[in-house]
C-alpha cells in the first residue's frame, strides 16, 4: 500500500487559532448530552472531535454557568 505525498510545492491550507474555548468531556456520550441541551448548543459552534467541543467566542461564562445548572462540575483552565 502507498501513500501519495503532496507535490514538492502543494500547499495545505492550516488555520491557527488562539484563545479558543473548548469543552472536552470525559466521553462520547457526554458531550452528545450536552449537545442535546438547548441552551447550551446554541453556544457550541461545532464538535471537533467525539469528546471536544468548540464553544462560541464570548460565551465562556454562559456555558459554565450552563454547565453548573446542569449539575456538572467545570473546571476552567
Amino acid at each position: 500500500m502507498s501513500i501519495d505525498k503532496p507535490a514538492g510545492n502543494a500547499r495545505i491550507p492550516v488555520k491557527l487559532h488562539r484563545r479558543v474555548c473548548l469543552i472536552h468531556t470525559e466521553d462520547a456520550l457526554l458531550a452528545e448530552e450536552l449537545l442535546a441541551s438547548k441552551k447550551l448548543a446554541q453556544d457550541v459552534v461545532g464538535r471537533l472531535a467525539d469528546r471536544v467541543l468548540l464553544v462560541r467566542p464570548g460565551r465562556v461564562e454562559s456555558v459554565v454557568q450552563e454547565l453548573q445548572r446542569m449539575g456538572h462540575t467545570p473546571s476552567v483552565k
